[in-house]
């Protein structure tokens, strides 16, 4: 998080994209760097060897706190055994408008993936993402499509249809994750959200 955005007048923005201020700050942020943090083993799993340079698309980037600590941690000029450019893309142009002030140095897409046809990347990205999809199948095979090499998926388990929270379509289970052909599963509990498990897996691409 940029310390300066304090002294930045960028009200307008926020109340644009209907984020609150001190939510995005306390609560949004550090919970989009947490999701993004419990992904790295996967990583580490799908490339265990040094040293690899990767293009890498995260899907429903939002305010671009977690394509952030992403870019960051995978830097090229880290020394991280991953190394990625970073791509975020969301179908909201007020979360790309609020991005692009926070982090003009990150490049920020907005589309519908469905839209998306003349460019792929090598890992293709969706954290908390899928559950608020209409059709999670759909979205999952185009984003097969995407990725060259590996999607990397993060999602709530298990979360109990009867209290899971509104924004929240659909309830995954092991058998979501048997249909479409999962890889290297972990399901464990995150630091930053209470309401159910969480389940981080792989999928090749189309």
């Amino acid at each position: 998080m940029d310390t300066t955005l304090a002294s930045r007048d960028l009200s307008g923005l926020f109340e644009e994209a209907e984020v609150d201020y001190d939510f995005f700050t306390k609560k949004q942020n550090p919970q989009s760097m947490a999701f993004m943090a419990e992904l790295m083993p996967l990583f580490e799993r799908l490339y265990p060897t040094r040293y690899h340079i990767k293009t890498l698309l995260d899907v429903g980037a939002r305010t671009g706190s977690g394509t952030e600590f992403l870019a960051t941690v995978l830097s090229p000029d880290s020394y991280s055994r991953l190394k990625c450019t970073v791509t975020a893309l969301d179908i909201d142009p007020r979360m790309a408008r609020l991005c692009r002030a926070l982090r003009p140095q990150l490049e920020y897409l907005v589309a519908d993936i469905f839209e998306i046809h003349d460019r792929q990347w090598d890992i293709v990205l969706c954290s908390h993402c899928l559950e608020h999809v209409p059709e999670p199948e759909p979205f999952l095979m185009q984003l097969r499509r995407l990725a060259r090499e590996h999607v990397v998926i993060s999602i709530p388990f298990r979360e109990d249809p009867e209290t899971r929270i509104k924004p929240h379509l659909h309830s995954f289970d092991e058998t979501f994750l048997e249909a479409i052909g999962a890889e290297n599963v972990t399901i464990y509990d995150g630091f930053h959200w209470p309401h159910s498990q969480i389940a981080t897996f792989s999928v090749p691409p189309l």
